[in-house]
C-alpha cells in the first residue's frame, strides 16, 4: 500500500543540504552552487553538509533544530546511508548525483534543476519500505556472492569518483577465479511459514530494477511490506555466462534454476566462509546475517505526478 503526503514549503523550514563530493563520475560544482541558490530562493533555512560523520555529529547535537527535509546530492547509496542515520523520520530528496540512480530513475525524479525545484516547492512524501540487518538500512537491494566481491574490489581500489568502466576491469578478473561458496537461505514466507534454500548468489531487492534498468524480480513492489528474494543455484563460469545474458535479454526471472521468493525475512548464511556482501551498490560486510524489511520506513519527496506509482 502507498502513504504519501504533501506540503507546500514555507520561509521559516529547515534544510540540509548533504553533497556527497566523489558520487558519480566526475565533479558537478555547477550543480552544487545552483542547489545552493536554489535552496536559498525557496527561502530556506540551509546547512550544508559534506560527509557521513559531518552528518551524524549535526543529527546528535541535541541543540541543533531538526531539518523538514534533506536533499540528498550523490547516489543510492548516499541516500541510503542518511535514511539510516535519520532513522526514516525526515523527509528525503533525492538529486541524482551517483553512478546508477536507480531509485531516482524508478520514481521520476529529475536532474533538471527546474523540475527539482517544483518538486521541493511542493513537496509529496511517498513512503518506501527499507530492508535492515544489523545496523544497516538498504533502500534498492542487497547481494550476496560475486556481484558483492567485484563491488568490494571497486572500492577497495577507489581514490575518487566512480564510472561504469570501474567495474568492468574487476569483473573479468572474478569471474575467471571466484570459488563460488555455497550459501544457505532460511527465508520467513509472506504467510509466516518458512523454507531453505541454497545457491551461489543471492538477491534481496526491494523494487524491481537492477544496474542498467535490468530486471531480476520485475514483480518486486516497494511499498508491500516483503522482500523479494532471488536465489541463483547454478556455479561456475558458464552459468554465470549463462545468468549475465538471460538478464540481458530480460529472461532471468523465468529460468528453473532461478528461485524467486516473496519473504518477510531471510537468513543468509555459508558454512565454507564469509561471504561479501553488497546493498545499494556499496560494500556491507559479510555473511552470516539476519535480514528484514521495515515497513514504510523511507519518507521520499518524489514528483506529484508520480506520487500514485
Amino acid at each position: 500500500m502507498t502513504f504519501t503526503e504533501a506540503r507546500r514549503a514555507t520561509s521559516t523550514e529547515t534544510a540540509w543540504l548533504f553533497i556527497n563530493r566523489i558520487a558519480g563520475g566526475y565533479d558537478k560544482p555547477q550543480h552544487h552552487a545552483r542547489l545552493r541558490e536554489l535552496l536559498e530562493e525557496l527561502g530556506l533555512n540551509t546547512v550544508e553538509i559534506n560527509s557521513p560523520e559531518q552528518l551524524a555529529s549535526q543529527w546528535e547535537e541535541e541543540a541543533a533544530p531538526r531539518p523538514d527535509f534533506i536533499v540528498s546530492v550523490g547516489g543510492d547509496g548516499t541516500a541510503a546511508m542518511i535514511a539510516g542515520q535519520t532513522s526514516g523520520t525526515v523527509p528525503i530528496a533525492i538529486y541524482p548525483a551517483g553512478t546508477e540512480n536507480i531509485l531516482a530513475k524508478y520514481l521520476g525524479i529529475p536532474t533538471n534543476i527546474g523540475a527539482f525545484a517544483k518538486m521541493l516547492s511542493h513537496r509529496v512524501v511517498r513512503r518506501l519500505d527499507a530492508g535492515q540487518f544489523g545496523d544497516r538500512t538498504f533502500m534498492l537491494m542487497l547481494s550476496a556472492g560475486l556481484e558483492a566481491e567485484v563491488v568490494h574490489r571497486v572500492h577497495q581500489r577507489r581514490n575518487g569518483h566512480l564510472t561504469k568502466f570501474h567495474y568492468v576491469r574487476p569483473a573479468f578478473e572474478m569471474f575467471a577465479k571466484y570459488e563460488y561458496p555455497q550459501l544457505e537461505l532460511d527465508i520467513e514466507l509472506e504467510d509466516g511459514s518458512r523454507t531453505q534454500t541454497q545457491g551461489y548468489w543471492a538477491f534481496a531487492f526491494n523494487v524491481p530494477r537492477y544496474a542498467l534498468g535490468f530486471e531480476m524480480t520485475p514483480d518486486a513492489v516497494p511499498d508491500d511490506g516483503l522482500l523479494d528474494i532471488c536465489v541463483l543455484t547454478q556455479s561456475g563460469f558458464g552459468s554465470t555466462a549463462s545468468y549475465i545474458t538471460s538478464l540481458l535479454s530480460g529472461t532471468i526471472a523465468h529460468r528453473s534454476d532461478v528461485k524467486r521468493f516473496k519473504a518477510r525475512s531471510a537468513e543468509i548464511r555459508c558454512q565454507s566462509g564469509p561471504v561479501p556482501l553488497q546493498t545499494d551498490g556499496d560494500p556491507a560486510g559479510f555473511t552470516d546475517i539476519r535480514l528484514s524489511v521495515r515497513p514504510n520506513y523511507l519518507p521520499l519527496i518524489v514528483p506529484p505526478a508520480r506520487s500514485s506509482k
